[in-house]
């Protein structure tokens, strides 16, 4: 297979073949540690005339991929700006190891980035003392409901609604800190936004690890 003109081994995805290459493109939505999800379709690419999904199109059968073809590129950019108008600003806040890809992509692809916020709902659940959530960031790319659910298998959030009104929750009317949900911090590691972020570290205590005393 070739990418960008460059040959590569036809294994695993065509997003895993691009990134052995060195080439950046977004990919909201998929955690090296999970399986591919498939709903931010940010990794977009032009695969043998095609334009599909490199984390969810297996490399196996491909010819020519082209990452930045102006087909591409242009369907991209289209996506990100949709995404960009899911969430407001990037907060003054520390955010998860993920935190800083949704803006990086914005920079990559020469979309601008949101200025003001764009939802007229959302809330902030601060209830847990190990992280928060806040809605206002989410851009329902579902990352963190999958490492709770397939890579923790506790199953303490997940994605109600549909359309407008689909949130990220640990269920109605229920709060982080009264959940199941154990604070394992998974969901914080796998947000590319700062929807989830970690709880400002006290002394003796760091993220889903109790403090003594």
């Amino acid at each position: 297979m070739r990418v960008d003109g460059r040959d590569v081994e036809p294994a695993g995805t065509i997003l895993d073949a691009v990134l052995a290459l060195g080439i950046p493109i977004p990919h909201l939505c998929k955690d090296d540690n999970l399986p591919p999800i498939g709903a931010c379709r940010t990794c977009l690419v032009e695969a043998d005339g095609r334009v599909v999904a490199a984390c969810h199109t297996p490399a196996a059968g491909v010819d020519e991929v082209y990452t930045g073809s102006e087909r591409a590129a242009r369907i991209r950019r289209a996506v990100l700006r949709l995404t960009a108008r899911m969430h407001g600003p990037e907060p003054d806040a520390e955010g998860g190891p993920r935190s800083s890809e949704l803006w990086a992509a914005y920079d990559l692809n020469g979309v601008e980035r949101p200025a003001s916020p764009r939802r007229t709902r959302g809330s902030l659940d601060s209830s847990s003392p190990f992280f928060s959530f806040d809605e206002q960031a989410c851009i329902l790319c579902g990352c963190c409901v999958s490492a709770c659910q397939q890579l923790q298998h506790i199953g303490a959030i997940g994605i109600a609604g549909t359309g407008t009104r689909a949130k990220v929750t640990p269920g109605t009317g229920v709060s982080f800190a009264a959940s199941i949900c154990t604070a394992c911090g998974s969901c914080v590691a796998a947000c590319p936004t700062h929807a989830l972020r970690p709880a400002p570290e006290r002394p003796g205590e760091r993220l889903g690890i109790p403090g003594e005393g």
